[in-house]
């Protein structure tokens, strides 16, 4: 597999190759075409993984969607008695 400096595709390629996986097999395992693990890896392409692939390849993998480029989610600030007007 691919050897890049890239966190995201690092953990693609060594949790993949852990798994006992091919490229192609976990490529069609998400959804999409033999090729497209092994061109997101060597060829950059796509430049990010899509919400529906970066879920379904971190179940595959059984990694958290964050290690994979999701954000975090967001969440209001938390409000204490302190902050409140009365």
């Amino acid at each position: 597999m691919a050897t890049t400096h890239d966190p995201i595709r690092q953990t693609v390629a060594a949790r993949v190759e852990a798994r006992g996986l091919s490229l192609s097999a976990a490529s069609c395992a998400i959804g999409r075409n033999p090729a497209y693990l092994q061109q997101y890896l060597t060829r950059r392409s796509p430049r990010r993984l899509g919400e529906d692939e970066r879920l379904r390849l971190a179940m595959l993998l059984d990694v958290d969607e964050r290690e994979l480029g999701a954000r975090e989610p967001w969440s209001p600030p938390a409000v204490t008695e302190a902050d409140l007007p009365y």
